[in-house]
């Protein structure tokens, strides 16, 4: 009874504050494009080719370190826009005060100047997981306006990657699960596609990412790698990564997570919006372990060793599941090595 006290206090002693920074009503501020059959890399070009063009007095700029994000500010409104793969669409994620008309925009214009078609996004897994993307930014980069409240759970959090971090240290992914050829079909959003081919080694590889169901993708996405050997000999496939998520660090740190529950999306108008999220686990409805349970159910089969001297004969495929952390997503380093004595590295 006294935690949920306390909690109840803390969301009114920030709600008070916020009160004397500007009056307003609760409002909702989070909106989802999805251009139709465009990929990411051909939206983005275009845009960042208007913006470098442009001369006006308002700001629409590429944020710095930060892959197809950009920040809009102008006298009446102030908006976060970042570009996300969605197979062969694009989603484009707009944070905005309650001044965004979302009909009618720089950015719908933009679109229709160039002839895309458009829609609002409907996957809510997919918004959510934007949604803490743009918290964990803020958070970061302090972006102009929007004022992201401090997180509750950032302790806990820290002392579990720290620890996972130090548990993977000088040492390649390693995991109580051998890896198998899994040929089972995965049932998830597939996000991108991408291709590589080495007319060498006679070595195709297809590189798809998926997003989980569970929560642990706001940290990590899973990746398919298809692997054809078109040579005619047998090869030899053996495969490290300087860094992959393995099983413990999704437990481990959507675990941390599990509690989180965004009381106030947004509080405010123009200039600040403000977000404040607290950990509730007194108010949630599912205990933690089967929502835990659900995870590690979900992530188990990605998280298998990679392969290692695995015999891929002529002319057959093979599938490597892996986990990567969405904020530092690490290539796969591929060894081929050949009967007649040749051998090739493929990172991808």
């Amino acid at each position: 009874m006294k935690k949920i006290l306390k909690l109840l206090f803390l969301v009114a002693f920030v709600l008070l504050i916020n009160s004397n920074l500007v009056s307003a009503e609760m409002v909702k501020n989070f909106y989802a494009y999805q251009v139709k059959n465009v990929n990411i890399t051909r939206l983005a070009f275009d845009i960042n080719s208007v913006i470098s063009a442009y001369k006006g007095s308002d700001n629409f700029t590429p944020l710095e370190n930060v892959n197809n994000a950009y920040i809009y500010s102008d006298k009446n409104c102030s908006y976060f826009v970042k570009l996300y793969p969605a197979n062969k669409n694009t989603d484009v994620f707009v944070v905005s005060n309650e001044k965004y008309d979302v009909e009618n925009n720089e950015m719908t214009q933009f679109l229709k100047q160039y002839g895309y078609k458009f829609d609002k996004v409907e996957d809510n897994a997919a918004i959510k997981e934007y949604k803490f993307d743009f918290y964990t930014l803020a958070r970061k980069q302090q972006l102009g306006n929007f004022y992201i409240s401090p997180d509750l759970v950032k302790p806990l959090k820290t002392g579990m990657a720290k620890l996972n971090n130090h548990m993977a240290k000088d040492s390649k992914k390693t995991s109580v699960f051998p890896y198998t050829n899994d040929t089972e079909p995965i049932k998830l959003t597939l996000l991108d596609t991408k291709n590589y081919y080495d007319g060498n080694a006679r070595i195709s590889i297809v590189q798809n990412e998926f997003r989980l169901k569970e929560k642990e993708n706001k940290y990590v996405h899973a990746y398919e790698y298809i692997i054809t050997n078109k040579n005619n000999s047998n090869a030899s496939v053996s495969a490290t990564s300087e860094r992959l998520a393995a099983l413990k660090d999704v437990t481990t740190e959507s675990f941390v997570d599990l509690d989180r529950l965004d009381l106030i999306d947004t509080v405010g108008s123009f200039p600040p919006v403000v977000v404040l999220t607290a950990g509730t686990s007194l108010l949630c409805s599912v205990p933690n372990w089967v929502r835990l349970a659900k995870i590690t159910k979900e992530a188990k089969r990605f998280s298998n060793a990679l392969p290692e001297n695995y015999e891929l004969k002529s002319q057959k495929n093979m599938r490597v599941l892996v986990l990567k952390y969405k904020s530092d997503p690490k290539p796969v380093n591929f060894n081929f090595k050949f009967a007649d004595g040749s051998s090739y590295n493929i990172i991808f």
